[in-house]
């Protein structure tokens, strides 16, 4: 086996001084969230991280307000991206607390501000020591909550610059222990997409609803039919769940003569996914003809279903066992979506789960809060898979002489 010059695991996670400046640069991105695709201080930020720790290169703008930083090593070998989202959220509540940018309605209630800050925390340690062989790539990646990010990334003429070989991302996830690693063998996070729906009619006057077409009745109909198409208890499963709808105008003079319904799509596989569409434009189309209506179907926000590799779920669970650190196999996909699937096209992808809490409050909610005791602990498990996969490959090499 090859002498080993990284850092141990365990005293990674006992560098208190890293793990103090860490948890300065997460504060720092707390306090400005952007929104998808106008990340443009967020990337500015950490921009000015990395110069401070030498990367042989430095890309900026990727995909728009994407930043990805390369530690190239000292021999050939196959190129490791981990990645990390920029992007805030708009959010309803106006509770101006320090998760939220002043004067703004934008909060990192999904803990990108924490990813970013365990992404960045591998850049002093690969500074110090550049892989053995290989190179590391650390990319930023905007507008991962709208499933732009990671396609405009790949779009982006540069990304050839950084393509990998392998790539990998984690999650927080409230509702599971503070340190356990979280994952599944095949998919992991479900596909989704978008449906926006305009019925159009015609018009009248309030007192003469006779003489307009009104899409009033289709709306019930939908409101009832489209929720009903999910199927939950199958394997894998479908959901449809209703996110607006909006019948004319707020008006008493008129009889509608428009009306728009949303909803999101998600399912266990691609294929479900794209049976399920079909049905929910069947109906949307079957209670628009109904009553004379024209229709429009828009779909939006298209999300891959997200599945890991097994070479990559083995080298994870490796990384577990060898460093005691508790894990849980989930038998089944997450129902929430995340772009990181489009990488798979590219190369083998890996994408788990960090708990930060059994009773911390969910993703997306008003009382959210990313718990910075798992900065490290992301950080040196980052740092371990990285060391192992490099390892495999060298000694691999190694054999291949060997055989010649």
């Amino acid at each position: 086996m090859m002498p080993r010059n990284y850092r141990d695991f365990q005293s990674i996670r006992r560098d208190y001084l890293l793990d103090g400046i860490l948890r300065t640069l997460r504060s720092s991105l707390a306090a400005s969230p952007e929104v998808a695709g106008s990340e443009f201080v967020t990337s500015t930020i950490i921009t000015s991280f990395l110069e401070s720790y030498e990367p042989d290169q430095l890309l900026t703008h990727l995909g728009g307000c994407g930043v990805a930083a390369v530690y190239e090593g000292r021999n050939p070998g196959p190129t490791i991206m981990i990645r990390c989202e920029l992007d805030g959220l708009s959010v309803e509540d106006a509770d101006k607390t320090h998760w939220l940018a002043p004067e703004s309605n934008i909060a990192h209630r999904c803990g990108h501000d924490g990813h970013m800050a365990i992404v960045a925390g591998l850049a002093p340690l690969l500074c110090r020591e550049r892989p053995r062989c290989g190179r590391v790539v650390l990319l930023f990646q905007p507008a991962e909550e709208t499933g732009k990010g990671a396609l405009a990334i790949i779009d982006d003429p540069n990304f050839e610059k950084v393509r990998p070989d392998y790539a990998m991302t984690l999650h927080n996830l409230p509702g599971f222990p503070r340190g356990h690693i979280v994952y599944r063998r095949g998919t992991f996070a479900s596909a989704s997409v978008g449906m926006k729906v305009r019925l159009l009619g015609q018009a009248s006057h309030a007192a003469e609803p006779d003489q307009a077409r009104s899409p009033a009745n289709a709306v019930r109909q939908l409101l009832v039919e489209l929720p009903a198409l999910s199927k939950v208890t199958n394997n894998p499963y479908c959901m449809l769940t209703l996110t607006h709808a909006q019948l004319g105008l707020l008006s008493f003079g008129l009889t509608p003569g428009e009306a728009t319904v949303c909803a999101t799509l998600r399912a266990g596989s691609v294929s479900a996914l794209q049976i399920l569409r079909w049905e929910a434009e069947q109906c949307v189309r079957h209670c628009a003809a109904a009553d004379l209506l024209g229709v429009e179907v828009e779909w939006v926000e298209e999300f891959p279903a997200t599945e890991s590799h097994d070479l990559l779920i083995d080298i994870l669970e490796r990384v577990c066992l060898e460093n005691n650190i508790a894990s849980t196999e989930i038998p089944k996909p997450f129902r929430w979506s995340e772009d990181f699937g489009h990488f798979a096209r590219i190369c083998p992808i890996l994408h788990f789960g960090l708990g930060i809490g059994e009773q911390a409050s969910g993703l997306h909610q008003p009382d959210y809060q990313f718990c910075d005791d798992m900065i490290m602990v992301g950080v040196s498990g980052y740092f371990e898979m990285v060391h192992l996969l490099l390892m495999e490959y060298e000694c691999g090499q190694e054999k291949a002489v060997i055989g010649m």
